[in-house]
């Protein structure tokens, strides 16, 4: 029996340092509209992400990064 996981991964440059990040192919897509909408690439809002996630693993804070985005999008203050 072959298991394909459901996560894709890729390589994002992250302060300067390539690495790869597995994710689910939706939150990529949401990764990528962020940048469009937010008018930067995915590589700076990776930076951004890493820089404040603390002791929490890069993937994790990316899944947060983007419930908060559009938690806050749907509920603007």
């Amino acid at each position: 029996m072959v298991f394909e996981s459901p996560l894709v991964t890729r390589n994002v440059n992250v302060g300067g340092r390539r690495t790869s990040v597995r994710l689910e192919p939706d939150l990529w897509e949401a990764l990528r509209e962020i940048a469009l909408r937010e008018n930067r690439t995915l590589h700076d809002i990776c930076s951004d992400i890493d820089k404040t996630r603390g002791e929490t693993r890069l993937t994790s804070a990316m899944r947060i990064y983007i419930v908060n985005y559009y938690r806050s999008a749907a509920n603007p203050t």
